[in-house]
């Protein structure tokens, strides 16, 4: 079964239109709406976002093609205890809350507009800075490759197969580099206000009438019980332990995204990010929780499929309610539509944190001092859509090689995970300083790059030993490092505390 057995007809592509060209269109008003031309204005919005556009960017940004496509495909992977999954993004926004208030007051302090100005203000390091900017980039250049991949199969879906995948990612691509190259963040925000709406639409919908349609959850069940009965049984000591490793991995890497933290940086207030915080620990039952159900009623329909196939779980279980009503129809068009607008609105937020750190943190630093803001935007705009570029390509590079949308977010999080100490640790304990915090990041990223690079040699088989994840294993020694570093009598002379206004930007 593919998707070119799913016949939405000439109406979704209608609809799909309709929308793309609306995006343009609040890309062109969020240029009309730009104040002045400054960074501060193209990358966080002018730090204006009320509750309402806050916790939608929050929303829209947060769950992706990711949580739709590439968690439903674990889910049927997994069976039944990938529920544990619902608690992967609560422990997401856990942490934000954790850390988000104490880093808000110290961008409104000092004028933050990149994650990587608040490490360089906190630590005062120039190794530091470039290594967090390396592995932010890592990081968010394979969050946007996981989103494109997302975005071919999407594309290929509501089209019946009309629109081939590389056609498709090409297309959305296009659109969403020209809104965000008018506007910046405003734009990206009110796109995504229309797209978190669309998606938490779609989202309760799917997800009432997979509870209620053909016995729900109960006859999957039971089919999976007599098809599958090893995908409902207790996790083993290592299956527990891979469940602790995703959730720790995903709870903390998720929750230092650079395009969440800018997003935190573009609060209007400390209230209006309380709030819009507090409503996105909900939204996990509604979506994380769809996707498991997608999965796993999927295991009980589709039986056989491979770790590429199980990403296209959620169009064959589309496919498999379109024909039950009118009603079932347009849904089926809207819920294709939402996960579009999921993958673009965390692809555009992601590509502009590049931008903003390429050109900011490297390029006026090390390369031209002197910029001007508008040399500095233009900057920014060029390396955001030469990277889209470089991205298509390994999107294409991935389809060859079959790579599941699992193994993308993988190989992103245990990687980016290992900047987690400079905000967690950095907030709120005035003692930790450059050095500790430098080499614990450095050892952390070389020991999950030697547990990967022995598998791509054959040197090893298993990128997870003792069913935990090497980026848990380097997580381990990155923060004994940043303690036990810290508590060691040796003085750092590198070290800036953000009260200090030698260290402002």
């Amino acid at each position: 079964m593919s998707p070119e057995n799913l016949d939405l007809g000439n109406s979704a592509l209608v609809f799909m239109g309709i929308y793309l060209v609306g995006m343009l269109l609040l890309g062109w008003l969020g240029q009309r709406s730009r104040k002045e031309k400054t960074l501060r204005d193209f990358y966080l919005g002018g730090s204006s976002f009320g509750f309402f556009v806050l916790f939608l960017t929050f929303f829209a940004t947060q769950y992706s093609g990711n949580t739709l496509l590439g968690f439903s495909g674990r889910s049927y992977q997994q069976g039944g205890s990938y529920i544990a999954s619902v608690t992967f993004m609560v422990l997401v926004i856990t942490v934000m809350m954790i850390y988000a208030p104490r880093l808000f007051r110290l961008a409104r302090r000092f004028g933050y507009i990149t994650p990587v100005d608040y490490i360089f203000h906190r630590f005062g390091s120039h190794p530091l800075r470039i290594l967090s900017v390396l592995l932010l980039c890592w990081g968010l250049g394979n969050y946007i490759l996981e989103q494109l991949v997302a975005m071919g199969h999407a594309v290929e879906g509501i089209s019946s197969g009309k629109i081939g995948f590389m056609t498709g990612v090409v297309l959305l691509v296009v659109v969403m580099l020209v809104y965000e190259s008018l506007g910046g963040m405003r734009s990206v925000a009110w796109t995504d206000v229309v797209q978190g709406v669309l998606l938490g639409i779609g989202c309760f919908a799917i997800l009432y009438i997979l509870l209620t349609s053909k016995g729900g959850v109960p006859a999957a069940t039971a089919v999976i019980l007599e098809t599958a009965p090893e995908k409902l049984q207790v996790p083993s000591a290592t299956g527990i332990r891979t469940w602790f490793s995703n959730l720790i991995l995903l709870g903390l890497g998720v929750a230092i995204y650079p395009h969440a933290i800018q997003r935190i940086f573009a609060a209007a207030s400390l209230k209006t990010l309380r709030r819009s915080l507090a409503t996105m620990a909900f939204m996990p039952l509604g979506t994380t929780l769809l996707a498991f159900l997608i999965g796993f009623i999927a295991l009980s329909r589709f039986p056989g499929l491979g770790a590429l196939e199980s990403d296209k779980v959620t169009i064959l279980v589309l496919e498999d309610i379109i024909n039950q009503s009118v009603f079932t129809y347009w849904l089926v068009v809207v819920v294709f539509s939402a996960i579009v607008a999921a993958i673009m609105s965390t692809a555009d937020s992601a590509l502009l944190s590049i931008g903003s750190m390429v050109t900011k943190d490297i390029y006026k630093v090390y390369i031209r001092p002197a910029s001007s803001p508008a040399h500095l935007l233009m900057v920014g705009k060029v390396v955001g859509w030469a990277f889209m570029g470089l991205l298509i390509l390994m999107a294409w590079v991935s389809l060859r090689t079959e790579s599941s949308l699992w193994f993308l977010i993988r190989l992103k999080l245990e990687f980016m995970v290992q900047l987690s100490p400079v905000f967690l640790l950095g907030v709120f304990w005035r003692r930790f300083s450059a050095r500790p915090a430098f080499l614990g990041m450095l050892a952390g990223t070389l020991v999950t790059l030697v547990i990967w690079g022995g598998v791509m040699f054959d040197l090893w088989t298993n990128r997870s030993p003792l069913g935990i994840s090497a980026g848990l294993w380097g997580l381990a020694v990155n923060y004994g490092l940043c303690v036990l570093g810290t508590l060691l009598p040796l003085r750092d002379t590198t070290r800036v505390e953000p009260s200090s206004p030698g260290g402002a930007i």
